[in-house]
Formats: structure tokens, sequence, C-alpha cells
């Protein structure tokens, strides 16, 4: 222990006595003690100090020599009692005190502390550099504040001025290891200070008090070292100057404002920086009459300034250069909270969001009160920013400039609030705005020629258009350009969309009264021997078909693209001459639940209830000695406790020989009762048990096949027409004039009582129809069906089979569904990948589907001859529904040819497997190889390549992980990272990822050019 001769009388502390105490081995219990330090006779702590193992020491203070010797004689007398040891704090000299009294205490004299010496000691260092010895106010304040287990132990070597009061300010303000619900295991060193540190505890409750309660030598010099310190630097500067004018609560919303008004701040130049002349600018203007641009933001500018207090951390240019700084830094610190929230499984993702919600909040409070709206538009972070972003979509919406629309809708995703739930939606609806101006400007005809070339538009494309205008007016916009814009793009849309359903109408009236005779269309009374029977004939698995009631093409899509993530989907329709696509059939009129689902129960036009349709499901012959079973709401519920449906359908779902049909009533039950607001989306999770059944139907393998009895219209301009017998919201009894909105229906198809039709006798009949989704006849509801209009008589039709399980006979596996037009960058759909249309060449179908390829697993391959002919000429014929027509190519076309006629295929090699072939052999693949991060997985991603190019480009991660057989729970991500690495060639984006964030894309023409492939 080095002790000082000669110190000045300083005011010693609890922990400075204790160290000292703890380095004399001389003070052995054996004998009582006394220890004079020369100190100020001031004494705060307790009157006993614990130190050594077990030890006390009583601690007074002797201000005068004549004090100082009465404690001594006392502390030694015969019958004196207490701790063995006795601390004197005393300021007075060795000679007033005298060689009698000094040979009766420890070491004969007044020691004086080095509490340097003691301070290094605390923290196990053989020295301390100079530079932290000229903190004369650290070192009281380093042993004042030692932390119950000691100061993080260094093993040796010199105590750094950095260390010391880095670990100082940590523990004062209550940082790292130090702070009040610091988990004790896992204590943090001097490493952890620095920025995203000292904004955290800028916004835990009674941090800056912690800094504004502590002496004001101490905050001084903590102050200096934070404004100097390598690792916080500007931002500790600016954050201890706003903690000193009593803002440190609102010093991070602060520096996202100053994010905001100093966005373009240069570093200052030897003529004074760029804030001068902007200043002189604003000053300039105001003076000629009128302001310079940016003269708001310097006016906003002045007003923050004030609140670093009455002494500014700095002046001029360099106050700039801090703000600018401290404003990046809270930026990225808010932005690090808003990602750790939304992580769901990080324990301290709640207290990030509410962090983060917390700064968001008071800086909007902020913007206004220092006039900073017109910065706070530009911000990347702050919600005015967000707010700017969806205006500047409106208004690009509003001068119907595609391309600035295209650029606007993806600046919305750059934005640090974009994946907040409420923004998320908000640009989901922005998405769809989108894709309904891409749909327009294709200018999109409204005849479809024929009920089937009409049903089949709705499935491919005008369900689309109804999904997305569905997703727009179920939400509410706030921002005025943004609102007025959707109201005009959706006043079109519907316009549009009218007259494709006007037209439809009265195709439809014709079809019905000349028989409603479906042919190869298919219907609802043909699906169960057309769809259902080959699946049941072949014998491999089991079915699983799921009657969603009342839902219609748009809500169909979207369930579509959620189910495909997980499971591969078919075209099911095994009869089929045409290419591979996505089903609809034709409901039984009117387009009532008694009608149409019975019909589709029975396979024939009839009406009936639940009974009947449990009756009438398991008679059909094509069953054989299979069993069958059609389940409704009521066997849905479980009557023990764990159990997920009722025993009747446990039973059925267990048993892998019983095909099972099971009612879903969430979508009808809806339309009854209250509209989708805010968030128009469809999920899984938003049917009833609709996910537990999936998960039935993938344990067991069986066909999941996903229709309805008839579709449906939403409520949302409605207008109610009177009418003498309304039947339903959507149809009433024939009789009077025909309003404009309504339409004739008549003939066999009409499946009505004879008393509510004006023809009697007949198992056919007639009505009068709604053909216009705005129009009812009785009370207000969410949504209506009964109706003639495309989306309630065209029923989707959607197939799928678990990953890897074996398709049956004449099952077609489909490509990516959506539409051209669905895309948000802007650009067409590859050639092959998404055909507009295939036209109405045989009266029966036109549908706009994308071209399928062979699926290896349906057995099928390219064909060549009449069927290839035939091909090429649907998809050229001009009796299309639409003006744009995409010709294939040669190998397109065989491709599509193979998927149409397997039975016809002949065994020539796919066209895929020389392209594979040659990108294999070629010389740039071998050098992609080379730098491989994973060449372990270089087999499973030329799978991947492969099953890429058989589906047609475009599959979700999920899925193309799991089609190479990795499972789709753990590493897709990185998988397709790495495919993407691998396939991505000098920077050109032969594999990207879709703006969802989960669907790949292959390139088949960048693939073949950064490759050189022939």
């Amino acid at each position: 222990m080095t002790v000082a001769t000669t110190t000045s009388a300083v005011r010693l502390n609890a922990a400075t006595i204790t160290q000292y105490l703890n380095s004399q081995p001389s003070l052995t219990p054996e004998k009582r003690r006394v220890v004079l330090l020369r100190a100020a006779p001031v004494w705060e702590g307790p009157a006993q100090l614990p130190w050594g193992a077990g030890r006390h020491a009583r601690i007074a203070v002797g201000p005068s020599p004549l004090a100082v010797y009465e404690l001594v004689l006392a502390h030694q007398a015969a019958d004196a009692t207490g701790p063995e040891v006795l601390v004197v704090l005393t300021d007075r000299e060795e000679a007033e005190l005298g060689p009698d009294l000094l040979a009766k205490v420890h070491r004969q004299r007044v020691s004086a502390v080095n509490i340097w010496d003691v301070v290094r000691e605390a923290f196990g260092a053989d020295a301390t550099d100079h530079w932290l010895s000229e903190e004369n106010w650290a070192s009281e304040a380093l042993l004042d504040a030692t932390p119950p287990g000691g100061w993080p132990q260094l093993a040796g070597g010199a105590l750094s001025r950095r260390e010391a009061l880095a670990a100082l300010a940590m523990r004062r303000l209550g940082i790292g290891r130090y702070a009040p619900d610091a988990d004790p295991g896992q204590m943090a060193g001097a490493g952890g200070l620095d920025v995203h540190a000292l904004l955290r505890w800028s916004l835990q409750p009674g941090g800056p008090d912690r800094y504004l309660s502590l002496r004001a030598p101490e905050r001084a010099g903590l102050a200096r070292f934070l404004g100097e310190d390598d690792q916080v630097g500007l931002t500790g500067r600016a954050l201890v100057s706003l903690v000193d004018a009593e803002h440190g609560p609102d010093a991070v919303a602060f520096g996202l404002v100053c994010g905001a008004l100093w966005r373009d701040t240069e570093l200052p130049d030897a003529a004074g920086g760029r804030r001068t002349r902007g200043r002189r600018r604003a000053d300039e203007g105001s003076a000629a009459g009128g302001e310079s641009v940016d003269a708001e933001d310097y006016r906003a500018r002045g007003r923050a300034e004030r609140w670093f207090g009455d002494e500014p951390p700095a002046h001029g240019a360099a106050l700039d250069q801090l703000a600018a700084s401290f404003g990046r830094a809270c930026e990225e610190f808010v932005s690090a909270l808003l990602l750790s929230g939304r992580s769901e499984f990080d324990e301290s993702a709640a207290a990030a969001r509410k962090m983060s919600h917390i700064a968001l909040d008071r800086a909007d409070s902020l913007i206004r009160q220092f006039g900073a709206e017109r910065a706070a538009r530009s911000s990347a972070l702050l919600a005015a920013g967000l707010e700017a972003r969806f205006a500047a979509v409106g208004q690009a919406l509003t001068d119907k400039d595609p391309q600035q629309v295209t650029r606007s809708v993806g600046a919305l995703d750059d934005h640090a609030l974009a994946k907040e739930p409420d923004a998320r939606t908000r640009i989901a609806r922005a998405g769809m705005a989108l894709r309904l101006a891409q749909w327009l400007a294709g200018d999109p005809p409204v005849a479809s020629g024929n009920v089937a070339a009409a049903i089949g538009r709705q499935i491919a494309e005008t369900g689309w258009v109804d999904l997305a205008l569905e997703h727009i007016e179920a939400g509410g916009e706030s921002e005025p350009a943004l609102q007025s814009a959707y109201d005009s793009l959706c006043a079109s849309v519907r316009a549009h969309r009218r007259e494709i359903d006007r037209n439809f109408a009265h195709a439809l009236a014709t079809w019905t009264a000349d028989g409603g005779t479906p042919g190869t269309m298919l219907a609802v009374e043909t699906f169960l021997p057309r769809v259902v029977a080959p699946v049941v004939k072949a014998g491999d698995r089991g079915v699983l078909l799921l009657v969603l009631d009342g839902m219609n093409a748009a809500i169909a899509s979207e369930l579509g693209e959620e189910l495909r993530e997980h499971w591969v989907e078919y075209d099911p329709l095994a009869d089929a001459k045409d290419a591979a696509r996505r089903r609809a059939m034709a409901a039984a009129l009117p387009t009532l639940t008694a009608v149409s689902r019975t019909s589709l129960f029975a396979a024939k036009l009839t009406s009936g209830a639940q009974t009947d349709e449990k009756r009438a499901f398991p008679a059909h012959r094509f069953w054989g000695d299979a069993k069958a079973a059609a389940f409704h709401k009521d066997d849905l519920r479980a009557h023990a406790a764990g159990d997920s449906f009722g025993p009747g359908l446990l039973t059925a779902l267990n048993d892998e020989q019983t095909h099972v049909a099971v009612v879903l009533n969430t979508i009808d039950d809806r339309l009854a009762k209250e509209q989708k607001l805010g968030d128009g989306a469809w999920r899984l999770s938003d049917i009833g048990q609709l996910r537990e059944l999936l998960r039935y139907a993938a344990l067991q393998g069986r066909a999941v096949i996903l229709t309805s009895d008839h579709g449906h219209v939403v409520d949302r301009h409605g207008a109610r027409l009177e009418a003498e017998v309304p039947l339903s919201a959507r149809h009433r009894v024939p009789g009077g004039p025909l309003a404009e909105s309504e339409v004739l229906l008549t003939g066999p198809r009409v499946v009505v009582p004879p008393t509510e039709s004006a023809s009697s006798g007949t198992r056919g009949g007639e009505v009068v129809a709604l053909w216009d989704a705005d129009s009812r006849y009785t009370a207000q509801k969410a949504g209506y069906h009964g109706g003639a209009s495309l989306a309630e008589v065209a029923i989707p039709v959607l197939a799928f089979l678990p990953f890897g399980a074996q398709p049956p006979k004449g099952w077609r596996e489909l490509g990516d569904q959506r539409p051209s037009w669905w895309r948000l960058d802007g650009q067409a759909a590859e050639p092959g990948h998404t055909v507009a249309t295939v036209g109405a060449v045989t009266g029966e179908h036109a549908e706009a589907r994308p071209a399928a390829s062979p699926s290896k697993q349906a057995g099928g391959s390219p064909s060549t001859g009449k069927a290839a002919k035939e091909a090429v000429e649907i998809v050229a014929s001009r009796d299309s529904l639409f003006d744009m027509v995409l010709v294939p190519t040669e190998e397109e076309a065989l491709l599509s040819v193979a998927a149409v006629a397997p039975d016809e295929a002949d065994q020539s090699a796919s066209p895929h497997d020389a392209l594979m072939a040659a990108l294999l052999a070629s010389e740039i693949y071998q050098v992609q190889v080379q730098v491989l991060a994973r060449k372990r997985e270089l087999p499973r991603m030329e799978r991947a390549v492969r099953v890429l190019l058989d589906v047609g480009g475009t599959l979700p991660m999920t899925a193309l992980a799991q089609r190479v057989g990795l499972p789709a729970t753990r590493g897709a991500e990185g998988f397709c990272a790495v495919l993407r690495q691998l396939l991505n060639y000098d920077g050109a984006q032969v594999l990207e990822t879709l703006p969802d964030g989960r669907t790949l894309r292959l390139n088949t023409g960048l693939l073949k050019g950064q490759f050189e492939l022939d």
C-alpha cells in the first residue's frame, strides 16, 4: 500500500475506509487498535463499518487534538467494548497531537490515504494511467459508487481512464449490469457503455434523475467524459445537455425531430458550414418579401436549439453537426427497437415496442411544438414521413402516372414503420390500388362471350379484381389525398365491373333459357362425378371436401395463396382437354344454399336441407366399397374437452377409408352479421376449424378440395329496390317490369318451388334476380347471395395435395395463379408464366390462367402433333376475352400441351433437361459453385432450379424448401439465400424475392443471358 505523507484533508467515504483497512495486514484481531486517517472530520456513514472477514470498525471524527486524545484513551481502556478497531478521521497535524498520543495509534502517525491506490486495488489493476489521475473528482466517486460485488476485475495491467469512467457512468446512471432490472448473471463490462445504451437509459423511468442527483463535480466530470468518449461522442454530449436542461425523458423523441430537421446537414467547412449559409438564404428570402423553400425548417431549427438549454453544447455549424449526429443516432436506435419489438421470441420485445412507441408518439408532439411538419414529411422513421408517402401514392393515382404509382407504393415498404400492424394493412391497400390501376390501364373488355368464358374469367382475373377492391373498401383511409384517389379509383373499377356483370347476366339469361346444359363446363351438379369420383376411383387416398359456404372467387384467391405455401395445388379436372388452370363451376339458380349446395351434394339440380345432403352424399355409386359422409356445423362441435370436433367427424377423419365432406359456415354467417372493416383480408385462421381440418388431411395424405355452394357480394354501396314479393335479398318472384339492375332467369336450371315461380307444374322455373352487386331487396346486411352477378354464380374449385404426395391420374400441378397485373414492380409477366387468357374456341371454356408445366408426379411429358397445334391455336385466337393475348413460344406451347394431354404424350425429353445440362456445364456456373458458401447443398440447389423451372418460375420459399427435401420450418430462408448467391451472377436478379418477402421468382431469360446459355 502506497501512502502519501502530505495530502489535503478530503472527505472519506465508507468504500475508501474499507479499502484502506483491507490493505493493512497488521490490523490483526488480537489487539485493539486506533487508526488515524487524515480527512475532513465529517462522517455521515454508519457508526460501525464492516470490513474484512466478518470484522467491524467503529468510525469517529476528531476535529481537535483533545477530541482525538479522548477517543484514543477511551478505545484502549481496560473496560472498553465494541469493535477492536477504531478509525478516527481528523485534519489535525501530527505536531498538534504530540508524540505520546501518536505512540498509541496504528503506525504511530496520522495516515494519509492515497485514494487512487485504493481505486487501483478495487479494480485489480497494477497501475492507473496518468489521464485518470488527473480526474481529481473521480477517485472519491469511484470508491463511493463501488457496487456490492465490487468493480469488474482487470487481473493486472493498467486501469485506463475510459475503463474507470465508463464503469462509473454505468454504475451511476444504472446502465448494463448496473441497471435496476439487470440480470446478475449477465454482467457487462465497460464495453456496455455505447450510444444505444445511453439512449435506452434516457427512456427508463427515473434514468435522467440519477444523473441530476449527483454532486456537481461528479456530474460535470461525467458530462465531460461522455462528451469526449469515442464510443458515445457527440450523442453523449447532446444527451447530457438535454438532461441538464431537464429534457432527458424526451431526448430520444427530440433526436428523431433533429434527424428530420438536420437531415441534409453537411460537415462544417472552413467558410462557416451549411447552416450559416442556409440561415442567410432564409433571411434574404424574408427581406425580399417571400421565403425560400426551407425557411420553415430553419425557423423550426431555431426553436429546437433552445431545448439544449441556456448554454448549448456547441454553436453555429458545430451545433448543426451535433444535432444531425444526435438525430441519426436516435433514428438508428429507434429503428433497432422497432426491429426488436417485432420478434415473437425475444423476451424484451414488449419493452422494445413500448419504448419505440413512447419515443415516436412524443416526437409527433414535438414536431407540432417546433413547427417542423415540413421536415417531418421527409423522415423515413416518423409517422409524418409515412403519411407523406401515402399522400404521394394518392397524388400518383390521381395523376394516373403508372411509373410514379409503382415507385410511390414501393417507397412505402422502405419506411421504418412499414412493418407495424396498422401500416401493413394500409400498405397492403395501397398495393391493391396499384394492382387495380394496372388492371384498368390494360383496358379490360367487359364482354365475356358466354357463361363458361365469364366464369373462367372470374376465377382467373375478375375475382382478383374483387379481392383488391374489397381490401381497399374494407378499410378507412385517413390521408385526404389518398382517400380521394381511392374513391375515384374504386368508382372506376366498380363501373367497369358493373358492365362485366351486366354482360354476364344477359349471357346467363340466354343460356338458362336455352336449357342451361353445362356441356364441358364444370357445374355444381357435375362437380362430384368429374372432380371427386376420379380420385375415389384411383383408390390411392381419401378425399377431404371442404365446402366453404358463401366463398366467392376473391376469398378463394386469397386463401389459395396462403395454402400454396405448404401444399401443392393441382388442376383436378382429369377429363379436361385444355391447359391446366384453377377451376370454377357454375352454381345452380338461384344462388342459395338450399338450392346450390344440395345440388352439389346430390350431383343433380335439386333443392333441400342438411338432412338431404347427408343422405345424398354417401349414396353415389362412384364411392364403390368406400365409405363417405357429410358433416355440418353441429358436427364440428366437440363433446369432450380436448377434442377438435364432434365424435362422428373425428371417427371419419381418423378412418383413411372414409371420404369426408365438411361444410364450414364462417363466410356465410359473416354476411348476415357484420362487415370486415379495417382489414379486408381472409386468412385460413379466419375460417373456423379450417386449419385443424387441414392438419388431419396432411397427416393422412388426403386430397383436399376447397369449394363452395355459391359466392356472394358485399354491401359497400348498396341501395334497396322495392319488390312486392322478395324471395331473398337478391331475387324475387317474377312479375312487373324489370328494373335496370334486374334480369329474368328461366329454365330447368332455375330450381324454385312452383309457388315461387310464374310457371307451375315444372321442375324448372323462373325468377327475377339482381345482377348489380350494389342492389338488394331486403334490409341491409354485410353481404348477400341469391343474385345473378359473377361473384355469386362462379364457384371456385381449388385442389391440393401435401408435398411429395403422388397425384391422382390426370391431376396437373399448377404454377403461380396470380394475373400478370397483380405484380407490384410495374413489370409485365414473363412469357409463359402468366397467360392472359385462353380464347373461347370451343364455346365452353375461356379462362385466364398460367400455362402449366409438366409435373413429373403426374406422369406428364411434352407431346407434339394435333394437341400442340390446338393449344397454339387456342391461345392465338382473337376471340379472346382480353385485348392482349400472350402467344407462347414453341417450347412454352409444348409445356402447356404436356399438361393438356398427358395420355397422348410421347417419351421425348423435357426442354428443361437441355437447359439444366447447359447450366451445369457453364463455366460461369462452375465459378459460382467455387465461391458457394454451402457446397454440400449443391445437389439440392440444382434440384431447386429444376423445380422452379417446372412450376413456371415462382414458388414460396417454404414450398420450394419442402419440394427439395428441406423442412419448411427449418432453414428455408437460409437455403434460398445461398441459392440466390449461386444464381445471381454479377449482381443480376436471376432469382429474386418478391415484395411479399416469402416468394421466389426465377427469371429464365436472365438465367440464360447471365450464364451464356443457348
